[in-house]
């Protein structure tokens, strides 16, 4: 490990960068609606739950997150021309 002048330390080897003690896995989007989307969700929904599994079992910290649209009134130009065309 390199330690900054402000005492932060800074990885320096692959295993260093891999310690999961500093990983987090982020898992995005898995809405049972977003899913129902995908050719294959079923096994995308699979490998996700053994992911999920090895990072807890490693200790690793986990996030999950979800995309949200805005109110149409609150959409920008690009947003609402997406949302447009999806409906």
């Amino acid at each position: 490990m390199i330690r900054s002048s402000e005492d932060i330390e800074i990885p320096a080897s692959l295993a260093e960068w891999c310690d999961p003690r500093r990983m987090a896995l982020v898992i995005y989007d898995m809405q049972v609606g977003i899913c129902r989307q995908i050719a294959g969700a079923a096994d995308i929904v699979e490998r996700t739950g053994s992911v999920l599994e090895a990072a807890r079992s490693a200790g690793m910290r986990v996030a999950f997150t979800r995309h949200l649209s805005l109110p149409r009134r609150w959409m920008g130009a690009t947003q609402l021309r997406t949302a447009l065309a999806a409906a």
